[in-house]
């Protein structure tokens, strides 16, 4: 079966704009858009361990096979009628100490964990929070 020339529609995506996280145990019931997210700033690292042996001036580097990836960013959840559930739902996601997925329009699609808390900052317009991801493995079977 054809179909006519003029009836074939280019459609565009629709583009990212911020963040957007949920709880894995509740996806429908906790996800969360946050447009405004500045200063994302991403570190990746590899275990090394630095061997020093006598007879020899320098260390001798060993690398495991594990790897960390950390992200530390900035979500301003300015005021509104969203701003109390918005700031409330970080301080729950520290407190469950669980994972959370973490999305972004810059293309990281992630499970992390809350490193160190979070800072939270108010100012005139509305709340600053500082946060820290820490990428962990996580089994969305279970």
């Amino acid at each position: 079966m054809s179909q006519a020339a003029s009836s074939i529609v280019t459609i565009q995506a629709p583009s990212l704009v911020g963040v957007w996280v949920f709880d894995p145990v509740d996806p429908a019931g906790t996800e969360r858009n946050y447009l405004f997210a500045d200063g994302r700033e991403e570190t990746v690292n590899v275990e090394a361990v630095d061997l020093n042996l006598v007879g020899r001036e320098y260390a001798i580097t060993e690398f495991g096979e594990a790897s960390a990836l950390d992200l530390s960013l900035t979500i301003f959840v300015p005021f509104g009628d969203e701003h109390a559930a918005g700031v409330e739902y970080w301080r729950a996601a520290v407190l469950a100490r669980r994972a959370i997925n973490y999305r972004d329009n810059r293309g990281r699609l992630m499970y992390a964990t809350l490193k160190g808390g979070l800072g939270i900052a108010d100012g005139r317009a509305g709340t600053a929070i500082g946060v820290l991801l820490g990428r962990v493995d996580y089994d969305v079977s279970s």
